[in-house]
């Protein structure tokens, strides 16, 4: 019997550490710590892929970004046919609960998928920044993991500036807002909400991972369900 799951809604189990670190293997591949208090192991086995359903939530948007070479292209054309998990980031970010943690699980994601490579194949990992006044594709290039073989594909992305990055982020309901200090200054920050979309290849939106929900094993799982959904082989 398959189970419809609401965006986030249907994993309630998740516990919650004050601090959680990888392991230091991990951590030496790339993979930074996580210590973000709303993050946790999972204390329960993920429903395995194709035992339930996911359905869409709302339309991907497309937008004209910048990759990492600089070359400007749109967001679809780099989602090409794969499943695309996408993020927005920023590189100064501090905040625990926030673009860290996106970063750190994009790392184990990532490392998950090479030992799937049918799987790696298919999917897309994509990161996109918010603050593109500071974030310029050289930025995000350094940002991105540094042992990149290829086996698989995540893009660091910037826009040339906030009047391409707008739309985008409105269409996504991606809102940030500038933080100031005493003094009325700015202070490089942003005050944001994490979220993460699952994006399938007819550019629609089905899953959407807040902290709490942000897991790999829940990712990687997700990722399976619509391949499987979709009759790859």
């Amino acid at each position: 019997m398959t189970r419809t799951m609401h965006p986030v809604g249907t994993f309630r189990a998740l516990a919650l550490l004050a601090a959680l670190a990888v392991s230091p293997a991990a951590t030496a591949h790339g993979s930074p710590e996580i210590l973000a208090p709303g993050w946790g192991i999972l204390s329960y086995e993920a429903p395995a892929p194709g035992t339930y359903r996911l359905p869409p939530i709302m339309d991907a948007v497309d937008g004209r970004v910048l990759r990492r070479d600089a070359t400007p292209t749109k967001l679809f054309d780099l989602m090409g046919d794969r499943f695309v998990l996408l993020s927005f980031v920023y590189t100064r970010c501090t905040d625990v609960n926030g673009c860290p943690l996106a970063k750190a699980v994009f790392h184990l994601v990532r490392s998950r998928l090479k030992e799937r490579p049918e799987l790696a194949g298919a999917a897309r990992l994509i990161s996109i920044s918010f603050d593109p006044d500071n974030d310029t594709p050289e930025v995000m290039r350094a940002y991105g993991p540094q042992d990149d073989d290829g086996s698989v594909e995540w893009m660091l992305l910037t826009t040339r500036d906030r009047s391409d990055l707008e739309p985008i982020l409105d269409g996504y309901g991606q809102y940030t807002l500038r933080e100031y200090d005493h003094n009325g200054e700015y202070t490089g920050e942003f005050a944001h909400l994490l979220r993460v979309f699952l994006i399938d290849r007819e550019r629609r939106v089905r899953n959407i991972y807040s902290t709490g929900f942000l897991h790999p094993d829940i990712l990687v799982n997700d990722l399976e369900t619509l391949r499987l959904e979709s009759g790859s082989s």
